[in-house]
């Protein structure tokens, strides 16, 4: 085996998610094997050490979180301050969380927009309460008030250049972030984030055909930079800004029309 990380803690929840190499965490006086499409999760205070079966160790997402942070996300869920939220399974291997984990991770370590980092954590961190904590989700009572999307969406075409908290804009129609994250995905069918760069690439579209350069267009929409804007413009549209501005250049030029 490969030489183990020693006992250690942490003062914030630590998430991991093995990618690859199988190994095992130490944790709570028992010994709970880490596969592959894994993420297991060590409460804060609390001693463990971990192993990698394999001498050349494993590859993995380290996630650690503030206790404060999940504990206001469990009152939103729960709708009342129950405490820091126990999760009694050490190891979870449910996909549709391991999946938004993945995708939440992979927006902090590249460039991404404030309002989707903020609502991957709130997605992530809702499901991961609903769904595991020790205290299950009890349903909305009838007559929850529920969000305005239509203002909502309105607001996020508007200043869709803007980089939006996602406070903010939960605060524009009357509701918390997680309870607002939440709700507008049920009704638009994505969570605001990905709306939000729907209407830059819309915008964008518009700019690229007036002629503005792809770096002009990638700072007038909200992207970081070009590559940012080409990264998702070509996995919404199928090319990059480049193709989509010289192809409709092509089709506008006389000399290049079809007989």
């Amino acid at each position: 085996m490969a030489r183990p990380i020693p006992r250690h803690w942490h003062e914030e929840f630590q998430l991991c998610y093995i990618e690859s190499g199988s190994g095992e965490l130490t944790y709570r006086g028992d010994d709970h094997p880490t596969p592959p499409a894994s993420l297991f999760i060590v409460h804060p205070g609390e001693i463990h050490s971990n192993r990698a079966y394999q001498m050349s160790g494993c590859s993995y997402r380290t996630l650690f979180i503030e206790p404060e942070a999940l504990r206001g996300a469990a009152t939103e869920v729960f709708n009342r301050d129950r405490g820091v939220p126990f999760f009694p399974a050490t190891v979870i291997y449910d996909r549709e969380i391991l999946a938004l984990y993945v995708k939440l991770h992979v927006a902090l370590e590249n460039p991404a927009s404030l309002l989707e980092r903020q609502s991957l954590l709130a997605t992530f961190m809702n499901e991961l309460i609903a769904r595991f904590c020790e205290h299950r989700a009890s349903p909305d009572s009838v007559g929850m008030k529920r969000i305005n999307v239509k203002r909502a969406c309105e607001y996020l075409i508007e200043y869709h250049a803007e980089n939006i908290f996602l406070e903010h804009l939960a605060h524009t129609v009357g509701l918390s972030p997680f309870h607002f994250s939440r709700l507008f995905s049920e009704q638009v069918g994505m969570p605001p984030h990905a709306f939000q760069t729907q209407v830059r690439i819309s915008r964008a579209k518009t700019l690229l055909l007036e002629g503005w350069s792809i770096s002009q267009v990638a700072s007038r929409t909200g992207f970081a930079d070009q590559s940012h804007l080409t990264r998702h413009f070509k996995r919404l549209v199928g090319i990059t800004p480049g193709r989509y501005q010289q192809s409709s250049k092509n089709v506008q030029d006389p000399a290049h029309a079809s007989r």
